[in-house]
């Protein structure tokens, strides 16, 4: 073989080796927004109306997203962190700011299938004092109730049947299972006096608690698969949408008017928002 192919084919090696070894890298930024009936959410407006033909307005949002992760095309999964190091990033409409997600992260360049996510924390995650400055520490969930963190505060107003407008708090976190006299579980939880304990504001439980058979970690995982590019040194910029609408009729109709305005205790109006919940989000491009 002639020496100038020689080093030629040891060139055109060398290249190819290169180029199948080298990584190029992008980032991603996630913009969070909250429709109702896919128009932009109006707060403080009664002009809206549930499936259950409650009318309601919204007041405000606050909300966790915990293990974030892109997935790509092979089913590679890619962690979201914060500047922290951590995948948990908290969502208020009254902070502008919270409504981004941009870490400034670098992640392999190519196409993904979609995102995943928890929607708030799981047992291991949601810690009690793990937040000590607010916004944050503002969603703590009482001691009484299970502990750790709100995964969502929507809070709002509606007309009851009576055509008075009463709030509501459609909050969800750890459900408790309350004893009952016909199980035999002996296994409680007695907290005695509700004095003892840090409450959330605008919630008023009785003087005395009432034994807890359990706890139940209502935590549910989001996959949203939507296929998109993260470019070369380039922001693929995506939408995190909240379709507010669908916490009350995805799977079950929920109704204010008969769970009334506070559910913090009351696991069976919880559940009805869990199983509506993966239902809830949407994955769009970004414009």
């Amino acid at each position: 073989m002639p020496i100038m192919t020689v080093l030629l084919f040891f060139a055109f090696a060398s290249c190819q080796k290169r180029n199948t070894t080298e990584e190029s890298f992008g980032e991603t930024a996630f913009h969070i927004n909250h429709l109702i009936d896919n128009e932009e959410l109006k707060t403080d407006a009664l002009i809206y109306t549930n499936a259950a033909g409650n009318r309601y307005m919204v007041t405000e949002i606050q909300w966790f997203i915990t293990n974030v992760r892109l997935v790509a095309e092979d089913g590679t999964e890619h962690i979201v962190s914060n500047q922290d190091e951590e995948s948990v990033f908290y969502i208020d409409t009254d902070i502008p700011e919270s409504m981004t997600i941009n870490t400034g992260q670098k992640f392999p360049a190519g196409e993904y299938a979609g995102v995943k996510f928890t929607f708030g924390f799981d047992k291991a995650e949601n810690q009690s004092h793990r937040f000590v400055n607010p916004p944050q520490s503002y969603m703590f969930w009482p001691i009484y109730l299970g502990g750790g963190y709100h995964y969502m505060k929507l809070n709002g107003k509606w007309i009851n049947q009576q055509g008075k407008t009463e709030p509501f708090n459609f909050h969800l976190g750890i459900g408790q299972e309350y004893y009952d006299e016909s199980k035999t579980n002996g296994a409680l939880y007695n907290f005695g006096r509700s004095d003892s304990y840090e409450h959330c504001s605008g919630y008023q439980p009785p003087s005395v608690l009432p034994p807890v058979m359990g706890f139940i970690h209502n935590y549910f995982t989001v996959e949203l698969n939507h296929p998109f590019t993260i470019g070369q040194d380039q922001t693929s910029s995506l939408e995190l949408l909240m379709h507010i609408e669908q916490w009350f009729k995805a799977k079950r109709i929920y109704d204010h008017d008969e769970w009334g305005g506070a559910i913090m205790q009351q696991q069976d109006a919880m559940e009805i928002g869990i199983q509506n919940g993966p239902m809830v989000f949407e994955l769009r491009n970004g414009k």
